[in-house]
């Protein structure tokens, strides 16, 4: 079983990641994909005396230091009942919804897993959600687990 579990590091995110780690007790040697998808136009946060270079430089550094820390604590997350899995973890820049989607397919995931932030309908209007352009958009199954309260 090949599964894809995107995270952005979220409690939503971490949820299923946990909900991955029990799925994948009931399979034979399956491999889990985690990717994290960043995205510059979310790293809008300027320091207005940074030249451009410096800027981007800047800005790639600390998305690499936040997608490895997201990447490392989603891994503890699936070892915690699965030690022998194995685990690939990539991190990538750009539109999450696209990039999830196409990242499946190409890596020939059966499933894919994320959480919901269980955004209503106005701010799921406005803000977009992730999980419902996957769902309607891959070539694969898809899991979207809730953050229990």
């Amino acid at each position: 079983m090949k599964i894809l579990l995107a995270t952005d590091g979220s409690e939503y995110a971490k949820e299923a990641a946990a909900q991955c780690g029990e799925i994948l007790a009931g399979y034979d040697k399956p491999i889990v994909k985690i990717l994290t998808v960043a995205d510059y136009s979310a790293e809008a946060a300027t320091e207005p005396f940074m030249s451009s270079g410096e800027f981007v430089e800047a800005v790639e550094k600390e998305m690499k230091r936040r997608a490895d820390a997201i990447l490392s604590e989603t891994e503890k997350i699936i070892r915690y009942k699965n030690e022998d899995v194995e685990i690939l973890k990539e991190m990538q820049i750009g539109s999450a919804k696209q990039i999830v989607v196409k990242d499946a397919a190409d890596w020939g995931a059966e499933l894919i897993v994320m959480g919901s932030h269980g955004y209503g309908f106005f701010k799921r209007a406005f803000l977009g959600s992730v999980s419902d352009a996957v769902l309607h958009h891959a070539s694969c199954s898809v899991l979207i687990v809730r953050k229990g309260e």
